[in-house]
């Protein structure tokens, strides 16, 4: 605080010190805070902002004043000092011009340009042409690094070593690039100047210098041009064959001045001539039939093996095609040029052949043609060796019959699953879905309990069959995992949400624990990672009567963009013996008879969870005592997503379909009635057809009646796969959306739907919110806009919910999304 401000308000106020302005400012502030209405409410506010502002005036006053007097004393010397300091300053800039300008004529001069005259040219003509001058300097800068670029991208694309040398030892190079480190494993800068840090002429073998020296001679002497093999040591002392080609570089009074050249590394090419010369001992005695072509396909070797199989003589077949020979000696030009064509683009031909020997036996043989090259890699003969295959092709034929009778089997499996499937699915769409709509109509509490009931069994129902498909996909190797981004934090909270329930009913607690290092969004199936965690969450809640159920996820392991996953899930239920545990994952099997007649079930829960989790590459296991409870652990690895993806915030949100057209092709009445009153109850309109010969009447009329089409499979007249493609074959319904809504529930049939032109798929019984979902989804891609309708959890009133003997309604609230209790 400014002294004489401290003076006033000590004189005039008694506040002594700054410690007491403080506290009397924040008396004052408290004093008016409590008495907004009162006029001296803005003073109080105001006070401190106010004598901040003189203290401010004051400190400003005085450095003016300061200021003030400072700049009289500034004496006649130091105005003189000044002067002096000025005329200096000019003079340095003077000569810096003058600097300039001889940089300008030297700028000029090394760009070809005439000098400019500086006599009358001031300050402001010198900066414009020196910058008109560094403009042309960059631009000849950047010719001359597009030019040098250009040579060395020319010099790069060269697959050997470019050089420039000194033609005596020791060889120093003007150029060389950067090859010769792949070369000789030694970098390019050890080799450039006249007294070079390595010298190339040190690398060359002792025995192979004379020659290299007498071949560049012999350049020196007479023909400027040369070429020469021979061997150097790398930095690994590995030894390389390398052929030089090079020329004598002259000035223009003839003297020679450098060797420019390029060098090949020939090792393997020599190494390949080597093992020619060895195989061709082997051959002589190998046990399998070998000939040598020429690139016209004659026999010119045959090797003593040949004759023994085939019994012609070497006299016999010379010249003679392989094809020819080998057939009965019937010519076929068609058979061999086809070969001829193949090798001759240095691929290898492999077939099995059934060859006729001289006595005309017919023998079974693997033949295998590969093209023989020379050093410079050129294609010079072809070599055909065989292999006698009579017993494996004896097996083969078992083998493939016994395919056959098994593939036979299981499609009969597989139909009839799929035909089970539809006839089973086709009915329980109409319960299911009677039920769903029943239910949310008035009912007294008897009604309402039985049909809870019917939905519960329904469902218990559809399990069993889903389990028993799964089982059949797996089984035959028809079971794919899906790759996509998702949650797992939000798989958990469904995992939760199925089971709180019903582990709240037997008093459970129910303990759900992700590892904070895991990511939040990994990339793998979650649909089927749920499926493992809801059977064996649902098994814990059944098998315990009292405690507690916990599934744990941790992280064990991470390699680059992979996690591995460690999850287990322990209750403290009945356990199980080490006979029961040896026993649990077999197809079918329980831990004993009475486990099914007590707690239901098929005997594949487990089965499945096993070969889902070993398609995610990992295993299952479990770990129990009888009485003490179980805990089974499973690994999975996933991918980690390269970006995160939102939680979903639209859980109690669901959409208003009002202004969706949808044509529903279907002929099953109750199959009608369900879907149409579904759609219609949401806010859509819904036209109908019999068959697909109806849907395309429907089609007929402009404008199109409908956004899109659930379309049935199995239907009189015209099924949905001939309806799909003749809609298809109209190119004005090319982008119309087809859903196949079907009671088939197989892999294979969802891929011919999609084959034949159908865009989306979902299976028979509806589920209500895959149904409005799907509809979501394909509205969007035509471009309709549709609204939220609020479900909020204050949708009923739990307090007034009746209940009934045996029954959850608050899991068939649940499981029905609330409809019903308005």
């Amino acid at each position: 605080m400014n002294r004489l401000l401290a003076r006033q308000l000590k004189r005039h106020l008694a506040w002594t010190d700054e410690a007491m302005c403080e506290a009397q400012l924040c008396a004052i502030e408290a004093d008016a805070a409590q008495c907004p209405d009162s006029p001296c409410y803005a003073l109080g506010k105001n006070l401190r902002r106010l004598l901040a502002a003189i203290d401010e005036a004051y400190q400003q006053s005085e450095r003016d004043l300061t200021l003030s007097s400072r700049s009289l004393q500034i004496s006649s010397d130091e105005l003189t000092r000044s002067n002096d300091a000025l005329r200096l300053e000019s003079a340095i800039r003077q000569r810096a011009i003058n600097a300039l300008w001889h940089t300008a004529h030297q700028l000029q001069d090394s760009l070809g340009l005439p000098a400019a005259n500086n006599a009358a040219a001031d300050l402001e003509q010198l900066s414009i042409l020196m910058g008109q001058l560094v403009d042309a300097r960059q631009q000849a800068e950047l010719a001359l690094q597009a030019q040098a670029a250009q040579f060395l991208t020319l010099v790069s694309n060269i697959p050997g070593v470019v050089f420039r040398r000194e033609i005596e030892p020791p060889w120093g190079m003007q150029y060389i690039d950067k090859e010769i480190e792949v070369l000789s494993g030694y970098t390019p800068d050890l080799f450039l100047s006249s007294s070079p840090q390595i010298s190339y002429h040190s690398l060359v073998l002792a025995d192979d210098m004379l020659q290299l020296d007498q071949t560049i001679a012999l350049a020196v002497a007479g023909d400027a041009r040369y070429n020469v093999e021979y061997r150097i040591h790398d930095a690994r002392g590995v030894l390389h064959w390398v052929y030089e080609r090079g020329q004598v570089l002259r000035d223009a009074h003839g003297k020679v001045q450098y060797v420019d050249g390029i060098l090949f590394d020939i090792t393997e090419q020599k190494q390949a001539a080597l093992q020619v010369r060895q195989l061709s001992a082997a051959i002589e005695a190998s046990p399998n039939p070998v000939l040598i072509t020429n690139l016209q396909g004659g026999i010119e070797y045959a090797n003593p093996k040949f004759e023994q199989t085939f019994g012609f003589s070497t006299a016999e077949i010379l010249g003679r095609s392989p094809v020819e020979v080998l057939g009965g000696g019937v010519p076929n030009p068609v058979a061999h040029n086809r070969i001829l064509q193949h090798v001759l683009q240095g691929q290898d031909w492999h077939k099995d052949l059934r060859n006729i020997c001289k006595d005309g036996t017919l023998v079974w043989m693997s033949v295998s043609i590969s093209p023989i090259r020379d050093q410079s890699g050129e294609v010079t003969h072809f070599v055909a060796v065989y292999d006698n295959i009579e017993l494996r092709k004896a097996v083969e034929a078992e083998l493939i019959n016994a395919k056959e009778t098994a593939d036979q089997a299981n499609r009969l499996k597989s139909d009839f699953l799929a035909n089970m499937s539809h006839e089973i699915r086709t009915p329980m769409n109409a319960i299911i879905g009677m039920t769903h709509l029943t239910l949310q109509t008035e009912l007294n509490n008897k009604q309402r309990d039985y049909l809870s009931k019917i939905s519960y069994a329904a469902e218990s129902l559809l399990h069993i069959l889903n389990d028993i498909l799964d089982f059949s996909k797996i089984e035959a190797d028809r079971l794919r995992m899906e790759s996509i981004p998702f949650r797992f934090d939000q798989v958990l909270t469904q995992v939760r949400s199925l089971h709180e329930i019903k582990a709240e009913e037997k008093k459970l607690e129910l303990d759900i624990t992700l590892a904070a290092n895991c990511p939040a969004t990994l990339v793998g199936d979650p649909l089927r990672l749920g499926q493992i965690l809801n059977n064996l969450v649902s098994n814990a809640i059944k098998f315990t009567q009292e405690g507690i159920i916990k599934l744990s996820v941790e992280v064990v392991a991470q390699q680059e963009k992979k996690i591995r996953l460690h999850i287990s899930v322990r209750d403290s239920g009945i356990g199980l013996t080490p006979m029961q545990m040896n026993s649990l994952f077999k197809p079918f099997s329980q831990a004993d008879s009475s486990t099914t007649r007590k707690f239901g079930g098929t005997g594949l829960g487990l089965s499945i969870c096993k070969s889902l989790v070993e398609m995610m590459e990992g295993e299952l296991w479990v770990e129990s005592q009888v009485n003490l409870g179980s805990t089974f652990h499973f690994t999975v690895w996933l991918e980690c997503a390269a970006v995160d993806i939102e939680v979903d915030q639209q859980m109690g949100r669901r959409k208003n379909l009002k202004g969706v057209r949808i044509l529903l092709v279907e002929d099953n009445p109750l199959n009608q009635q369900v879907a149409q009153e579904l759609l219609t109850g949401a806010g859509a309109s819904v036209l109908l057809a019999q068959h697909g010969g109806e849907a395309l009447g429907w089609l007929s009329i402009e404008p199109l009646p409908c956004d899109f089409i659930f379309m049935d499979l199995q239907m009189p007249v015209l099924d949905g796969h001939q309806t799909t493609q003749l809609i298809r074959s109209d190119p004005r319904f090319v982008d119309l959306p087809i859903i196949a809504m079907t009671a088939h529930a197989m892999s294979d049939e969802r891929q011919r739907c999609l084959e034949n032109g159908m865009n989306d798929y979902i299976t028979k019984p509806i589920r209500p919110d895959v149904l409005f979902a799907t509809v979501v989804k394909w509205a969007a891609t035509q471009n309709i806009m549709l609204d939220d309708i609020e479900v909020s959890e204050q949708y009923f009133n739990e307090d007034q919910l009746a209940q009934f003997p045996g029954v959850n309604t608050q899991e068939v609230l649940q499981r029905f999304m609330g409809g019903g209790f308005n």
